[in-house]
């Protein structure tokens, strides 16, 4: 946020929306809800918004985003910790400002800010001050590296991006092979196992500090997409139901070509993005104008035309910045230089997922947690830390050294600038330069080659524009090498272009008037007649089917609604087989068991409509019928062909429960009192009964707690995603309560963890005032 202010992104749009359940819960009762009831039918809250107790490091985190809300904070961060790591490296002050600017201000995070993935932008953020940790580390610097490391690693994981975090650290893994190498060539190992052991004491540390959101992640993403498989027998389709986190197809739908690693260093190489702003006068632009189309507001067309489905904008490192880490692999020696190497060729192989199987199925199958995560293309936010620093070290020899070495610098340094113009003359003639998209502007009756030649002209002015820049740079460092020209204006001059060429480019995908106040925020989540309908129900929890946005890639209506739809990349797998194999085939059984109360779906001329299910179960009800079931494939099966309302399936893991219950079915049982986290009936029966309740399961023993008349009481699972519940006859309370006790282990853990690190940093800075003395 600025001033109040925030982006309307699309990302965001969806997570605020998620979010609003909790957050509206929390404004009224002043209590935090680790569980939410508006997207899926119920999930909990740890990767939509989780609110914990502050420790030390939460507090630290205010020094070093000066205080500063948002993105804004986080930039400041990333600025100080990248200058941080110049220092460390020897970079004199000016030229680690440059650094800096140029790491937090590369395209690729102000994209992400645009899309609204600030956890991911953070993360990167802060991702030089665990770099620096591990260089201190291997510098046999112990004490301080301890300090540094740890406080990364738990700034880093506080971020909550533990995909940016992996990658990270898959990144790190090459430095710490040199260091071996290098320590063993020396024989030091000694010294290696040593700051290898800090490093270990200081993740442990680091992650301690986030152990109050990561143990109940850790529990939770065991029952997610990305955990084990519950289905066994479904061989026929490869899902995330019948293998090991993510299925390859679905975890490799955001893979790069190799088209799209040009955008690295030309930034429009590939059209730049899905949703690209046009000038009036191109081709496009003309043609819309001769139709009559009003373009006084701006043009925007998909002109990305690579491998990716689509995108926000370009990976792109800035034009000089990689230039000066191309003639860094040239110039620089060292183990630095060969990490920062097998780093880059890594991510940039990884980036390409799908497109470069024979790497990225290794990955896939054989490292440790690759296939948790998805979007490989991703990963190059990673590797937007490590190009600068390598650049910035080439400037600083280039620099210091004053000759200038013409096959180590010159000729790199030219030859990356004149393939940028073979790429504009040539590049085009290679692709037909087509996008999906296209398909749809021809059914408008429009020509697509219009937008290829479009596309066409921007690869060839991006092409030279960065080749330009290149040559203005080699001619300051060529004039510099001569003695024409002193290190500040070659400062100056490099600064200017650098920093000159990244806000050109970021002002195409962000820039200040995109920013908008909270009231026109909030505009996105306007009533419709619809919901306002839906709202004058008194039921607390009933549930809603959307139809008329992406039921399952949008949170739009769990802003008002608890749905059983939404939109979250981590869902319980045992909802996401539900859509799978009964919702999206309109099981009504289903839906009426998930007390699916109300469906809207586009009515005449797309007006949206509601209709209201009069067979919707309600919040709980009795069963006369235990059908028992040997495996999790019987029991998701067992749901084409019963009775909801008299019936449920339960597993027989749960037979003890339920053996010897004599049911006949009498009584009633309804929600007197709903809270996100806490939901309370009254039951009234003649004899004992099984009660189903049309509330996900999350178990056993995850944080959801049932009490019957305040007793403890014991509940299972029915029809593979609901609970259920053995109650005696008579009159009775039932009290479900979410109260994991994995945030409240975490959270104490979390606290003391962060004293050490500060504790550590207090002797430290005595130490050396006592060495002063």
């Amino acid at each position: 946020k600025l001033q109040g202010k925030s982006v309307p992104a699309g990302d965001k749009i969806s997570v605020y929306a998620a979010q609003e359940e909790v957050r509206q819960f929390k404004e009224k009762e002043g209590e935090n809800s680790h569980w939410t009831n508006s997207m899926f039918g119920g999930m909990p809250t740890y990767y939509i918004t989780f609110s914990r107790s502050k420790d030390l490091v939460d507090y630290s985190r205010k020094l070093f985003t000066a205080n500063m809300p948002g993105e804004a904070g986080y930039i400041f961060l990333g600025m100080l910790f990248f200058y941080l790591l110049m220092l460390l490296l020897g970079i004199s002050p000016w030229l680690s400002i440059i650094g800096s600017v140029s790491f937090a201000f590369a395209t690729n995070n102000i994209v992400l800010l645009d899309a609204g993935h600030i956890t991911k932008f953070a993360t990167i953020m802060s991702g030089p001050l665990v770099i620096a940790g591990v260089i201190l580390a291997y510098r046999s610097k112990l004490f301080l590296a301890f300090i540094v490391f740890s406080l990364g690693m738990a700034i880093n994981l506080k971020c909550d991006h533990p995909q940016m975090t992996y990658y990270l650290g898959l990144i790190l893994l090459p430095f710490v092979i040199i260091a071996f190498i290098d320590f063993l060539k020396k024989k030091k190992l000694k010294e290696f196992v040593l700051a290898s052991a800090v490093l270990l004491a200081g993740l442990a540390v680091g992650a301690g500090c986030s152990t109050s959101k990561l143990l109940p992640i850790m529990e939770y993403s065991k029952d997610t997409m990305r955990g084990k498989p519950i289905l066994q027998n479904n061989s026929s389709t490869y899902s995330s139901s019948t293998v090991e986190g993510l299925s390859w197809d679905y975890a490799m739908n955001w893979s790069n070509g190799i088209e799209d690693l040009l955008q690295s260093f030309i930034s429009h190489s590939v059209g730049g993005s899905s949703a690209e702003n046009l000038s009036t006068d191109s081709n496009f632009g003309r043609e819309l104008r001769k139709r009559g189309a009003n373009v006084r507001g701006g043009i925007q067309a998909p002109m990305y035309w690579g491998s990716l489905p689509f995108t926000s904008g370009p990976i792109y490192f800035g034009a000089i910045i990689f230039l000066l880490f191309f003639i860094g692999l040239f110039y620089i020696d060292g183990r630095l230089k060969w990490w920062i190497l097998i780093g880059f060729a890594l991510t940039f192989l990884l980036s390409m997922g799908k497109n470069f199987e024979l790497l990225s199925r290794f990955f896939f199958d054989y490292v440790p947690m690759y296939n948790k995560f998805r979007t490989p293309n991703s990963i190059l936010s990673v590797t937007t830390i490590i190009v600068p620093i390598l650049a910035i070290l080439a400037l600083e020899k280039i620099l210091n050294k004053r000759e200038i070495d013409l096959k180590k610098v010159i000729y790199p340094g030219v030859g990356l600038a004149v393939f940028c113009v073979l790429v504009g003359l040539i590049g085009p003639g290679f692709s037909d330069m087509t996008s999906a998209y296209d398909a749809r502007y021809a059914q408008m009756g429009l020509d697509p080659s219009i937008l290829q030649s479009d596309r066409a002209e921007m690869m060839k002015s991006s092409s030279f524009r960065s080749a330009i820049l290149m040559f203005l740079s080699m001619a300051l460092i060529w004039f510099y090498g001569k003695g024409k020209i002193n290190r500040i204006l070659v400062l100056t001059g490099v600064a200017l272009l650098c920093i000159g060429d990244l806000f050109s480019v970021n002002l195409k995908y962000l820039k200040p008037s995109d920013y908008v106040s909270q009231r026109n925020l909030e505009r996105n989540y306007e009533l419709r007649p619809v919901d306002q309908q839906i709202l004058r129900d008194n039921d607390p929890n009933y549930r809603v089917l959307d139809l008329t946005i992406p039921t399952f890639e949008s949170s739009l209506s769990s802003y008002y609604h608890k749905t059983i739809g939404g939109y979250h990349a981590a869902k319980l797998q045992r909802f996401q087989d539900m859509i799978d194999y009964h919702i999206t085939k309109n099981n009504i059984d289903v839906l009426n068991m998930l007390n699916t109360k109300y469906v809207i779906s586009n009515g005449n001329n797309n007006v949206p409509d509601v209709q209201r299910n009069t067979a919707a179960l309600g919040n709980a009800w009795f069963v006369n019928n235990i059908r028992m079931v040997n495996s999790a494939d019987e029991e998701i099966e067992a749901l084409n062909n019963f009775d909801p309302l008299g019936e449920a399936i339960v597993h027989q893991e749960f037979s003890d429960v339920v053996a010897n219950l004599d049911i006949q079915k009498n009584g009633s049982i309804e929600l007197v009192s709903y809270k996100p986290n806490e939901l309370i009936y009254s039951s009234n029966a003649n004899t004992d009964q099984l009660a189903v309740f049309s509330e996900i399961w999350y178990g056993p023993n995850k944080g959801w707690k049932a009490y019957i008349d305040d007793q403890p009481a014991e509940h299972i699972r029915a029809n593979y995603i609901l609970r259920a519940m053995k109650v005696p006859a008579g009159k009775h309370t039932i009290r479900f309560e979410f109260s994991p006790d994995s945030v409240k282990l975490g959270q104490l853990i979390s606290l003391l963890c962060s004293m050490i690190i500060f504790i550590a940093f207090g002797f430290y800075v005595y130490k050396n005032m006592k060495k002063k003395d």
